[in-house]
């Protein structure tokens, strides 16, 4: 028999899983960020993520990773909050000079940026 409030309750809970996965995608990966050396380190969670889906680039004074993924599902899924695509932008707290060479590495779902910073040298104490 047809039950309106059980149907609207469902395609509200189907309304706010996908809001759910939008700002999850919004707020990952968890970033870690910090200076060491004259270089800023920047340290991104993305398990599940190929290396060669990851994009990452110098916007001014923020680095942006982006990433996609294609998720199969087997069956019929119950909830599902693990974002198919991210996009992230994190603004850097020093000047980064535009013309540094960055490095990348992502090994076991951590992306890892180094970035050289514009006027930080480090000076070795004897």
């Amino acid at each position: 028999m047809y039950n309106p409030l059980k149907f609207y309750a469902g395609e509200a809970m189907k309304t706010i899983n996908d809001r759910a996965k939008e700002v999850l995608s919004f707020l990952y990966p968890a970033v870690t960020i910090s200076e060491d050396a004259g270089e800023i380190i920047v340290e991104a969670d993305m398990p599940g993520f190929d290396k060669k889906d990851v994009k990452v680039r110098l916007d001014r004074n923020a680095i942006v990773i982006q990433g996609s993924r294609k998720m199969e599902q087997k069956g019929t899924v119950i909830l599902n909050q693990r974002p198919e695509s991210l996009f992230k932008r994190v603004s850097l707290p020093y000047d980064v000079d535009p013309a540094a060479e960055l490095t990348a590495k992502y090994t076991n779902g951590v992306l890892t940026v180094r970035i050289p910073v514009k006027g930080i040298k480090t000076v070795k104490v004897d």
